[in-house]
């Protein structure tokens, strides 16, 4: 509490300080007319004497300020010298002049390196005043002081657009009296004796000042800085003159008119204006360190926080057992993390990560794509790449910019060569255990064949008639190929699955897998049709799909009670084709529609199902990037909807390879 009142205390202090100072700024006059108090100036020694030896010293006037009134520039000048004793005498003959008045830009101090330049006299400001009533959609004519512009000036000079013609003049008198009489369209010279001399003449309503201020310069003294003595005399005199007070009295002297060519100076109220400055700086921090007094420490505290981040985030990025990488959009690696390094055991920083991971080349060129389709869609990319005995998840990830651009990308990659086994072998379990439950209905197939056999086997024993014989011999053969059809179908759904994609007609393949079933449908005498108005090609993994199908089925089948409907629809899309599985059997309810996919759901009894059908069922549609959807209705049926990609285009491509 005392800290703080100490601090209001010092900024009403400081406060009452830049008060004090403004308002003796305002009462007091800094420039001071001293022209006359010649002890405001002091001289030292050797410049007293060469004020004593030299008394007057001679000036050359520039060629750009030869408008100007000889006169008029004498008399302001010895006013302004007046201080030091001096007087100033205008020559027409450079070679004796002691000095010279002109103009200072840049380019002469560039071109004048062995002169020292005073501290400004006045100012010269041209401007440019058009008639009123001047056409400005042509060339203009003009009229201006002679010296006033360079010939490139003049060149340059245009107005509207419009280039200006321009005649010279020696005073601005005569620049104003030669435009009155031409009717120029204009009129170039200084601007404050032009205006007094329009005045004057009472046609100042007749033009108007644009104001280009395009030889708004500053005019000094030159003097060789070889006499280091004059040229202090000189700025000293220059400095401590009312340049401003006493150019408005040359002005009223030799033109009539009061507005200055010197602009205010008020050198006096530096040391003032600074004070002034440095006091409202110093109360301004003083009061912002006030009310921030803890931004530091909160900052320092936030870098901390962000520094631990970083390590935990770091930490992360080294503990995880995936294989990570950041890399550049063109693949180039930036970082990586332990287990990236413990699988490549190389260098990589810096290098491409094609190369550093050794795959083969087709798999090189796989990773390559993903990286440039994720650098330009800013979206993820997902594959498995297999090699040899090893399986690959490969996912690359965009690290986006404030901007929203794609600035980096995160490899990430993980060995599923162990899950992917799993789930082969979970396939293949459930495979079989689908062959046990069919087991009865292909047992009770095969006896149809056999007793067929059976039976004609007797008739050729017992008949000696050729005709029948033969007719014996065709029913044998024929019984002989259903079962072995039958046997067939059970094996090569039993098989274990190898993904290779084949090319089956789909209708003809439906009705191929279904007879496994025919044992129990028959049993159940469960009416079946299979609708397709044309068979065609499919291109697909037939394992995958085989299992999908005789999953949906068995459910249905076991769904029905005695001579339910089994439906199959088969219709082919562009470029996909949809498979539809409906019952007429017990429905599912809507409040278990969304878990009937997830592993171990079943609501059969233990002893007639594990719950892993249709979750085997999803995720066997999901690597043929197919859709499965269901319908029930409890009491009326239920209907999967498989939709898989027809996968002939892949075929086409193959074969033009």
């Amino acid at each position: 509490m005392r800290q703080k009142r100490k601090d209001v205390i010092l900024i009403i202090i400081l406060i009452a300080v830049i008060f004090a100072i403004l308002i003796y700024s305002g009462t007091t006059d800094s420039v001071k007319i001293i022209s006359s108090e010649k002890e405001k100036v002091t001289f030292n020694q050797r410049e007293r004497a060469l004020i004593r030896e030299k008394k007057t010293i001679t000036l050359r006037i520039d060629e750009r300020l030869s408008y100007f009134d000889t006169g008029f520039l004498e008399d302001y000048l010895n006013s302004v010298l007046d201080v030091s004793g001096l007087r100033v005498r205008i020559t027409d003959n450079p070679k004796n002049a002691d000095a010279a008045l002109a103009v200072v830009d840049e380019a002469l101090r560039e071109q004048e390196k062995n002169m020292d330049f005073t501290s400004p006299l006045f100012q010269v400001e041209g401007s440019l005043f058009v008639r009123t009533d001047a056409d400005t959609s042509r060339r203009l004519d003009g009229i201006c002081l002679k010296g006033m512009l360079t010939d490139e000036e003049k060149r340059a000079l245009s107005y509207n657009g419009q280039s200006i013609r321009l005649k010279e003049a020696d005073s601005v008198r005569e620049v104003v009296a030669l435009a009155e009489e031409e009717g120029a369209d204009c009129i170039l010279g200084d601007q404050t004796a032009v205006v007094s001399v329009l005045k004057e003449k009472g046609i100042l309503q007749q033009y108007e000042d644009i104001n280009t201020d395009f030889t708004k310069q500053n005019v000094c003294i030159l003097i060789e800085a070889t006499n280091p003595f004059l040229y202090s005399i000189v700025n000293k005199s220059i400095q401590c003159a009312d340049r401003k007070q006493l150019m408005v009295q040359a002005q009223e002297k030799w033109f009539g008119i009061s507005e200055p060519l010197v602009e205010d100076s008020r050198y006096g109220d530096m040391a003032a204006l600074l004070l002034i400055v440095f006091a409202a700086v110093f109360c301004t921090f003083f009061v912002y360190y006030q009310s921030n007094k803890n931004l530091y420490s909160e900052l320092t505290e936030r870098m901390k926080q962000l520094v631990a981040s970083k390590q935990e985030m770091q930490t992360t990025f080294n503990s995880v057992s995936y294989y990570m990488a950041e890399l550049t959009p063109e693949g180039v690696i930036l970082d990586i993390n332990r287990a990236f390094l413990n699988y490549v055991n190389r260098e990589c920083m810096g290098k491409d990560i094609t190369e550093v991971l050794q795959f083969p080349r087709k798999m090189r060129e796989e990773l390559q794509e993903m990286l440039r389709y994720t650098g330009n869609t800013g979206k993820r990319a997902s594959r498995e790449i297999t090699m040899k005995r090893q399986i690959l998840e490969v996912n690359v990830f965009p690290i986006m910019s404030p901007k929203g651009e794609v600035e980096k990308l995160l490899f990430m990659a993980s060995d599923v060569t162990g899950v992917r086994m799993a789930e082969r072998q979970m396939l293949q379990d459930n495979k079989m255990i689908a062959v046990g439950q069919l087991a009865a209905g292909v047992a009770h197939e095969i006896r149809n064949p056999l007793g067929v056999i059976r039976n004609y086997c007797y008739v050729l024993k017992t008949m000696k008639d050729e005709n029948s014989q033969a007719q014996a011999v065709q029913a044998i053969e024929k019984s002989v190929d259903t079962a072995g059809n039958i046997i067939d179908n059970l094996l090569n759904f039993s098989r274990v699955s190898s993904k290779v994609k084949e090319e089956v007609p789909i209708v003809e393949h439906i009705n191929s897998v279904i007879s496994l079933n025919k044992g129990l449908i028959k049993k159940k005498q469960i009416f079946i049709s299979v609708q397709c108005e044309e068979d065609f090609p499919v291109r697909m993994a037939v394992e995958s799909f085989d299992i999908i199908l005789i999953n949906l089925v068995s459910n249905a089948i076991d769904a029905m009670d005695q001579n339910g409907k089994l439906m199959i629809r088969v219709q082919r899309r562009e470029g996909e084709f949809c498979v539809e599985v409906s019952d007429t059997g017990t429905g599912i309810e809507e409040d278990i529609l969304d878990d009937i996919f997830n592993p171990f759901f079943t609501t059969k009894r233990t002893t007639e199902g594990n719950g892993l059908g249709l979750y085997i069922v999803y995720n066997e549609i999901q690597k043929m990037n197919g859709q499965i959807k269901v319908t029930s209705k409890v009491g009326a049926g239920t209907t999967f909807r498989v939709i898989l990609p027809l996968g002939m285009e892949d075929a086409d491509e193959q074969r033009k390879l």
